[in-house]
């Protein structure tokens, strides 16, 4: 179809038309007269070959030709508004999408209530989630490809153009499985046995900055996974040994399913930070510098 003669126009009439029962109370809603609504009827009728209102009674009804037009397009009207309303709102301020970096330190899953929350308010930004690790999350942030990062401190790394805002503190906690040679006897053991087990690291994802590692990097026996979920998991099947965050583990840690082994050397606890890009005042970071704490992260 080379024309297509649907029009807003047209759908806002049916809607009107459907809502106030007839031509004359929609056209009165519209803040047109009925003449105007009949003649945008009648051009689409004659210009699809179709009737979109039975006239043979009393009073005119839709057809189901009608009908199918009126119900899809009550969502295009509703996407209209609502682009409108966005549209409005990023020329005020608002950005027309934002970008997190997570750290996989952090659980993910634990900011979807709050991207839902976002989205409800602001359909038409973008919301992006980007998973990092170590230096590779401040990466995201410093060449851009991230608004606004969670990290922390320890991995900070202490250059110009970004700002931090510390909101909870974390501990890391020297772990392994319940069937683990180490968890019989979870208090006694010497640096040089722990060594004698493989370490599994969390691979740092930056490809430009130098790459860190953060715990027990004591020997050359290295098991590398991708993430933090896969570094829990692994040491869960008794894969390996290492320091996990305590937030990330306590339900293991109480249920046996993980024992803490305890070292002499001190681990001490780290902050879990935001950072964002200095003069960067959008209105969609606001509003989640505003909102990530602590007890969104379960730190």
């Amino acid at each position: 179809m080379a024309h297509n003669p649907l029009s807003l126009d047209l759908l806002r009439a049916l809607d009107a038309i459907d809502q106030r029962g007839s031509f004359a109370a929609a056209a009165e809603a519209l803040h047109k007269v009925p003449s105007a609504l009949t003649y945008t009827v009648q051009k689409v009728e004659q210009d699809l070959g179709i009737d979109l209102f039975d006239r043979s009674g009393h009073r005119a009804k839709m057809t189901p030709a009608a009908r199918l037009i009126l119900e899809e397009g009550r969502g295009i009207l509703r996407d209209i508004d609502n682009l409108a309303s966005s549209a409005k709102k990023i020329a005020s301020g608002w950005e027309p999408e934002l970008r997190i970096g997570v750290d996989t330190v952090f659980e993910p899953a634990r900011l979807y209530p709050l991207v839902h929350e976002f989205n409800e308010e602001h359909p038409y930004i973008k919301v992006h989630l980007v998973h990092g690790s170590l230096s590779g999350t401040w990466e995201m942030l410093i060449n851009g490809d991230a608004d606004l990062i969670l990290s922390t401190d320890l991995l900070d790394p202490k250059i110009d153009g970004y700002e931090t805002s510390r909101f909870g503190e974390m501990s890391m906690v020297f772990a392994v499985a319940k069937n683990h040679p180490l968890a019989s006897n979870a208090c006694d053991w010497t640096h040089e046995q722990i060594e004698a087990y493989p370490t599994i690291v969390v691979r740092d994802s930056s490809k430009l900055m130098a790459p860190r590692t953060i715990g027990w990097t004591r020997q050359n026996k290295l098991i590398t996974v991708p993430t933090m979920r896969d570094k829990i998991e692994a040491q869960l099947a008794g894969l390996g040994v290492g320091y996990l965050p305590r937030h990330r583990i306590q339900a293991e840690l109480d249920s046996g399913a993980l024992v803490q082994v305890k070292l002499n050397e001190t681990n001490p606890p780290s902050e879990a930070v935001i950072a964002w890009r200095t003069g960067v005042t959008g209105k969609a970071l606001g509003w989640f510098r505003e909102r990530i704490g602590a007890e969104v992260l379960g730190v």
